[in-house]
């Protein structure tokens, strides 16, 4: 008796191991599938910054005349921020209608207040009139560029129009 027992219990073991193999496999690739989903997103909005196809607010600097400017909002303590300038100035310099205009919080503190913009990485792109035509919070190069990209293609984010009321 005792030794059909133990051979059950190892079989039932057994299938309890290949059962929990099966569901981790299934979560890896749920979290996967989520990460697909959740990754490839351009800007994103967070209800902040200037208005969109108004002019931009006044900050003693004149933006760029024959191109676009991106107003880069920075901060000290912001890791996603000091991994983010080195490519957009690598991108302002390879772009030849792109200025890049770095803001920090804590010396331009009257700027942010001016833009509406309270997170880091922010980042605002104004035409040669001085409009904005996007803003929003970047924490990647592939995020600002998809966004200069299609403010250059004039194509409009539905998750940066304005809520009405």
């Amino acid at each position: 008796m005792t030794g059909t027992f133990w051979i059950v219990s190892y079989i039932a073991l057994w299938i309890a191991v290949v059962v929990l193999s099966v569901s981790v496999v299934a979560l890896l690739r749920q979290i996967g599938l989520l990460h697909l989903r959740v990754a490839p997103m351009g800007v994103n909005f967070a209800g902040e910054g200037p208005p969109l196809d108004e002019p931009a607010p006044h900050i003693g600097r004149s933006w760029r005349e024959d191109g676009l400017t991106l107003v880069a909002f920075t901060s000290a303590t912001c890791e996603l921020c000091a991994d983010l300038h080195p490519g957009l100035v690598r991108l302002a310099s390879a772009e030849r209608d792109l200025d890049l205009v770095t803001l920090d919080g804590h010396r331009d503190a009257s700027a942010f207040a001016s833009f509406s913009v309270r997170s880091t990485p922010y980042v605002v792109a104004i035409d040669a009139d001085g409009v904005v035509r996007s803003r929003g919070v970047a924490n990647t190069l592939d995020q600002v560029e998809e966004m200069l990209d299609e403010v250059r293609a004039g194509v409009i984010d539905v998750r940066d129009t304005e809520v009405m009321s």
